[in-house]
């Protein structure tokens, strides 16, 4: 038997599921074999900054994700989809019974259907979230860096990084490739009752897996700002569930977007205890260890500005080098040299961005 991870890299099951969510969603669908560049928007944390030097990737589990509706399978919902399937439950039975010449049962028909509407009532409940049950880790990916949205709802408020990730640096062969997918949105749930049905493997021989990659890649119109792509597995088989999961990218971020508040993790209050002064200053020095790993890999740092005039952030260049001197000359090793003003701080940083965009155009 196949696991999920030796399925997604066949043809034929990628066939079928491309096949099934096109026709289910009268949309063109694919699973593109070149891949645009995707960022992973993310808050400034010792955890992301490790994932970048270890390049390494986090998928969470898709339990935790904000969308309630995220990877849910829809079965049963209404009262008349649970009276319909248990009156053809009802009506094999009758077969049944009249094929092999028995009377009929002393179970009347009330007695039989009322028990199987309340088992499909509880089904529908267990299949809306049979996804997180069976282990499934999603990692999100956006195809754009410059999203307001995004940048308020995943990367910490403008406090967060975004790291941009060009797939395509993979060796054609990688495994990896074919656990990336572009999600797809519709008014309505992608249908897989039928797959979810198919015990005897009538329409496919991997129903049941097909049904909750479809579900896994369907999302609400509401949602489709996110241009989202996911890195996607599935571990039927871990003997304990975690919150997280990470993978080896074996590839290095294309490019790193910092916030524009991303210096506010590195100003805090007096009265904060010890324990959360010393997480400060460990998340400062984490983040000089970032710059120097990203200065190493001459891996390109922008910070996302506000364009003047438009509702969207524009990225301007700077250096690991330029940004390691600025840190240094406005903090005495992990603090500010003036805790109380962020903002003197903050434009000391907009005032060099702008030297930095005047020297590279001269």
């Amino acid at each position: 038997m196949l696991t999920f991870f030796d399925l997604v890299q066949e043809h034929d099951f990628r066939q079928f599921v491309v096949n099934r969510i096109s026709s289910s969603t009268k949309k063109t669908y694919c699973f593109p074999t070149r891949f645009p560049k995707l960022c992973k928007y993310r808050t400034l944390s010792l955890y992301s900054i490790e994932d970048i030097i270890n390049e390494s990737f986090t998928l969470s589990s898709i339990g935790e994700f904000n969308d309630a509706f995220d990877g849910a399978i829809h079965q049963y919902g209404t009262d008349e989809e649970r009276t319909r399937a248990a009156e053809l439950k009802w009506q094999e039975l009758e077969y049944h019974r009249v094929n092999a010449g028995l009377p009929e049962s002393v179970l009347h028909h009330d007695q039989f259907v009322t028990p199987y509407k309340n088992y499909y009532k509880e089904t529908s409940r267990l299949q809306l979230r049979e996804l997180d049950y069976l282990g499934t880790y999603v990692g999100c990916l956006c195809e754009e860096n410059t999203s307001t949205l995004m940048w308020a709802h995943y990367a910490d408020s403008n406090k967060g990084m975004c790291i941009e990730y060009d797939f395509n640096q993979l060796p054609d062969d990688a495994k990896i490739r074919k656990m990336l997918f572009p999600v797809v949105y519709t008014d309505t749930p992608i249908y897989v009752s039928d797959l979810m049905n198919d015990t005897n493997h009538s329409i496919y021989d991997y129903s049941m897996d097909a049904a909750v990659l479809c579900s896994a890649l369907n999302k609400a119109n509401i949602w489709s700002y996110e241009r989202e792509w996911r890195l996607m597995m599935v571990w039927t088989t871990l003997r304990e569930k975690t919150r997280r999961f990470p993978i080896l990218l074996h590839i290095q971020p294309s490019n790193i977007f910092l916030g524009y508040h991303f210096l506010k993790h590195f100003f805090y209050y007096d009265k904060v205890s010890s324990d959360e002064r010393d997480q400060y200053k460990a998340l400062f020095k984490s983040f000089l260890n970032l710059l120097s790993y990203l200065k190493e890999k001459a891996v390109p740092i922008a910070i996302m500005v506000p364009d003047v005039g438009s509702y969207r952030f524009k990225p301007l260049a700077i250096s690991a080098d330029e940004l390691q001197v600025f840190m240094h000359e406005e903090f005495d090793e992990d603090s500010p040299k003036n805790m109380r003003y962020y903002y003197t701080v903050h434009d000391h940083l907009m005032d060099l961005l702008e030297r930095t965009q005047e020297d590279n155009h001269a």
